[in-house]
This record gives C-alpha cells, structure tokens and sequence, in this order.
C-alpha cells in the first residue's frame, strides 16, 4: 500500500493523537479514526485500514523518542 497517498489523514490523526493527554485517550484517537476511514468513499480494505493506524503509531513513538533523547 502507498502510505503517500494517505499522508494528509495520517498527518491529521497523528496530531490528533499527539494531544490526547493518555493512553486511553490515544486509543480512542485510533478508534475514530479506524471508525472514519472505513466511511472512506473508497472503502478501505481492513488491512489498509490497519497499516495506516500502524504508521500513525510508529510516527508517534519515534517523535516521542526524539522528545525523550533531546531531555
């Protein structure tokens, strides 16, 4: 799948996500966003759906790594 073609939505989820105060909260995060991708006019396939979500996770913990390594 070409992550290119969904870099607006996952720039968009990934700062949802950053600002959601708790893990609990990040989770709802993802869970809307699984929730308004599958409403996607295009109809995204699960596994689409879950490796956009995956490459929003993976982005957060590497700016959360770069933010811990900096202090």
């Amino acid at each position: 799948m070409n992550l290119q073609i969904w870099e607006p939505t996952i720039q968009v989820a990934l700062e949802a996500f950053t600002l959601a105060p708790n893990e609990p909260g990040k989770q709802r995060v993802l869970k809307e966003w699984r929730q308004k991708l599958e409403k996607e006019p295009h109809r995204l396939q699960a596994f689409q759906i879950d490796e956009i979500v995956r490459e929003v996770r993976r982005r957060s913990m590497i700016s959360t790594a770069k933010v811990a390594k900096a202090s």
